[in-house]
């Protein structure tokens, strides 16, 4: 048998918290190694605790699920931050976007569309709904050009990152191997001057790079689940 993917929970809702506990408990691949309720706290349990994923609230009594996805890029980069949230302003997906977190879901999610993010967030996938990212070309309109335009094979990958695939997958689709698919990644972060993948999408549909609805059409796993709406 694998071994269960590691989750931190981080809701100051009490209740909330434990639902979510709940439902994650229930899925046979999952292991909740904690559940937190504030920014310090969980920071500090990240590091001892090493969860794969961090399911957390955006607005936490000392700060945002933003702020805790800052934090945990520094101390568990190899961490995955997903922030669930009942506030879905623009403010708060461009924060979120800039964070380094992997994604952003809303509290009206159904239980399964949570447990599901979770798995894609494990897998390096980009959990962020279409519409948001449009939303947030609207209201961040960016005239800047790049330093060091994006070779060939790296606009390639940055399509398939915006497609949400996994890392395997992406790797396979592209007929090279998941260490070379990284090292291109890792350009595409630098060039970009981002700190996550989503953030590197964001950025490139801001610039033109690529556009979101081809991001749509190649991502049917993605768009079925946290895309609808």
């Amino acid at each position: 048998m694998s071994t269960p993917l590691r989750v931190l929970i981080v809701d100051d809702e009490r209740l909330f918290a434990e639902l979510m506990r709940h439902a994650l408990t229930g899925a046979q691949d999952m292991e909740v190694v904690g559940v937190m309720h504030d920014v310090g706290s969980a920071s500090k349990a990240a590091v001892d605790l090493k969860p794969a994923v961090v399911l957390s609230d955006y607005h936490l009594p000392d700060g945002t699920g933003a702020d805790l996805a800052r934090s945990l890029r520094r101390s568990n980069p190899d961490c995955s931050v997903l922030v669930l949230t009942g506030d879905p302003s623009t403010a708060v997906l461009a924060d979120v976007a800039r964070s380094g977190a992997v994604g952003h879901l809303t509290k009206a999610r159904d239980l399964d569309d949570v447990v599901s993010a979770v798995r894609q967030a494990a897998g390096g996938e980009i959990l962020f709904a279409p519409s948001e990212l449009q939303r947030l070309l609207v209201a961040e309109r960016t005239q800047r050009t790049l330093d060091e335009p994006l070779t060939a094979r790296e606009l390639e990958v940055l399509r398939m990152l915006a497609s949400g695939v996994s890392t395997n997958t992406g790797a396979e689709m592209l007929g090279i191997s998941t260490a070379t698919l990284r090292a291109h990644v890792q350009a595409i972060l630098r060039k970009l001057g981002a700190h996550s993948r989503l953030e590197a999408v964001a950025e490139a549909a801001r610039l033109g790079l690529i556009t979101i609805e081809s991001a749509r059409d190649r991502s049917p796993v993605r768009g079925s689940v946290l895309a609808r709406g």
